[in-house]
Parts: C-alpha cells; sequence; structure tokens
C-alpha cells in the first residue's frame, strides 16, 4: 500500500529528506509541483497528495514500526486534515486489499 508511480528524477531527488512547508521554491519540475530545498534537506509535495503521503507513512508505522518524528507527525496530522482521504484513495485501498486479502479497517 505504500508504492506509488513517481518520477524518477523527482524520487531521486527526493532522497530521505523531510516533508515540509518550504517558502518562495523554485518550480523546476515543469507542470509538476514537487519542490526540494536541497541545502536544507527538505522537500514539499503539491497540495492535493499530502494527505495521501501522511496516511501512506502512517500505514509504514502501524504495519512495520517506520519511525515517525514528532515534527514529521504533527506535519502529517494538518496534510491529512487538509487533504482528506478523497473517492480514488478508497477505490485504490480497496482494490488492493482485495489482492492482497488484507483489511486494514
Amino acid at each position: 500500500m505504500n508504492l506509488v508511480p513517481a518520477i524518477g528524477e523527482i524520487n531521486g531527488n527526493r532522497s530521505n529528506y523531510s516533508f515540509a512547508m518550504l517558502e518562495g521554491e523554485p518550480r523546476v519540475y515543469g507542470a509538476c509541483d514537487f519542490e526540494v530545498d536541497f541545502k536544507a534537506r527538505k522537500v514539499e509535495p503539491a497540495p492535493e497528495v499530502r494527505g495521501d503521503i501522511a496516511r501512506v507513512y502512517w500505514y509504514m508505522r502501524d504495519t512495520y514500526g517506520l519511525k515517525i518524528s514528532d515534527k514529521q507527525q504533527k506535519l502529517f496530522e494538518v496534510w491529512s486534515k487538509l487533504d482528506p482521504v478523497s473517492g480514488w484513495e478508497t477505490e485504490r485501498t480497496g482494490r488492493i486489499e482485495s489482492l492482497i486479502g488484507f483489511s486494514h479497517k
């Protein structure tokens, strides 16, 4: 449930940087709304996927014991409220659960 398609260059540039809200960042990926601050080692995804990212991280935390810092946890809580579960996210989860025979409810 934690794999999603990603543009290779963006995935590589994201590295293991922390998520953040970046001010005045340049847009270098054309139409893709994703920013990287290489100096601060922080990234900011598009608003419409921030809640999805938070929920993926929570799934990884709950399922596999992934450690999430308090700062990231607070950011994810805000992101999840601002970008609630979409119809597509619900459908995607249902499809995955039916394929693997698992329910995370």
